[in-house]
């Protein structure tokens, strides 16, 4: 799994260019992460508004495009959140998840969801059982309820434990005098 892992950071090195001399002066460096960061963040909620309208503009075939489009978002954004966790930075665990931003990203995501569900399930030829349907939608809320308090302890048990580090850190300089 390592060598995997590895050869993933390498590949993601290879398409970011990052061993190029442009990457040597901090400045510059700082400032191309800032853009390619606000670049990333533009991309996804184009991505994801166009995932939004597709089954509910284009029908069944917009539907199948969406689902395309949500995955790729997926998998993009779960390979550059892998790729900041496996170099300290754990990104779900420093997003407040109630930021509007969030809150707007999330449903805009919804929308995409339920519309490709919709079109792809919902409104086919097979028959459709509408306690199927309510059990997908309370589920889901559930999940999602499960997932956000989840991410709260989680946040907050780290949070916890740095300021006990931060403590005992203090401690010790305090034995010190």
């Amino acid at each position: 799994m390592t060598s995997l892992l590895s050869r993933l950071d390498a590949g993601l090195r290879q398409v970011g260019d990052l061993d190029d001399e442009f990457y040597d002066d901090e400045y510059q460096r700082d400032v191309w992460n800032e853009a390619s960061a606000v670049g990333f963040q533009a991309y996804q909620l184009c991505l994801l508004a166009a995932a939004a309208v597709l089954p509910w503009a284009a029908g069944r075939v917009g539907a199948w495009i969406a689902l395309g489009l949500l995955i790729c978002w997926v998998v993009v954004g779960g390979a550059v959140q892998g790729y900041a966790k496996r170099r300290g930075v754990d990104v779900r665990l420093l997003t407040s998840w109630t930021t509007p931003r969030v809150i707007v990203v999330t449903t805009v995501y919804a929308v995409g969801v339920i519309g490709v569900f919709y079109r792809l399930m919902w409104n086919s030829d097979v028959g459709t059982d509408y306690s199927t349907l309510l059990g997908a939608v309370v589920g889901a809320a559930c999940g999602g309820g499960a997932v956000l308090w989840v991410a709260r302890r989680v946040k907050r048990d780290r949070l916890a434990r740095e300021r006990e580090e931060e403590r005992r850190e203090a401690a010790s300089w305090d034995d010190l005098d």
